[in-house]
């Protein structure tokens, strides 16, 4: 197993998970990759939520483009609009709303609001070892082998004030989707604490496969953006 320790926001996770895979990783052909990676996110002074390198952001949308932050990271978390009456709202972002990571999250298979269900367990001030969100479905997802959702499950423990959130993936790719996946999964859970009075803890992201492809040139842009990050 390989951590990538020390990250204080998504854009250093992005960049030490690529150093990651590029140090340690084995050559797979389309793909190079590590075996178990873990990125563990420790935020930085403030609150809930560290501040973001704008630098990063500027280079990432010019290198990568807007929608794999934009459109990849609304997949996984949209900030919910709770009415007085209690009732959720969320703007779907594409067809088919229940298949993304967050319609499973907000309605699971049609019938249950898990992020609700957690929200509710986190305000009892409680440390509890059962507030968890499902995303893998294998009446849905053992189909189709080429549809299976990257992201399996999400875990919370609040503990001492603090809530921590483990992600779970079986695979995930740091140069195409990994700066979008550990931002939506900071906005999460600082959504979380600051509805349960709750101060972030750590966020780990534990890939069983992280990898950087070679598709579309993603390993050139992810050497050209690294170089990037070096620069004052």
């Amino acid at each position: 197993m390989k951590y990538a320790l020390g990250c204080t926001s998504p854009h250093r996770a992005w960049e030490l998970a690529s150093k990651l895979v590029l140090e340690y990783g084995q050559d797979r052909g389309d793909l190079i990759e590590v075996i178990n990676g873990v990125i563990e996110i420790q935020p930085n002074d403030s609150p809930y939520f560290p501040n973001y390198e704008k630098n990063f952001d500027k280079n990432f949308r010019t290198i990568f483009g807007d929608d794999r932050i934009d459109y990849a990271k609304s997949v996984t978390f949209v900030t919910p609009t709770i009415g007085l009456d209690g009732s959720w709202s969320c703007v779907p972002i594409k067809p088919k709303w229940s298949d993304t990571y967050f319609g499973r999250m907000i309605n699971w298979q049609g019938k249950f609001n898990q992020l609700e269900h957690c929200l509710k367990i986190l305000k009892q001030g409680i440390a509890v070892k059962r507030c968890e969100i499902i995303i893998y479905d294998p009446l849905l997802d053992a189909k189709n082998m080429y549809k299976q959702p990257c992201l399996l499950a999400i875990d919370f423990k609040p503990r001492d004030g603090k809530l921590y959130t483990t992600a779970f993936f079986r695979s995930q790719a740091v140069s195409k989707s990994g700066y979008a996946d550990y931002t939506a999964l900071m906005e999460l859970t600082e959504w979380l604490a600051q509805h349960s009075n709750l101060e972030c803890g750590s966020i780990e992201i534990h890939a069983t496969s992280l990898h950087i492809r070679r598709q579309n040139n993603e390993l050139k842009k992810t050497k050209e953006l690294l170089i990037l990050c070096e620069q004052p």
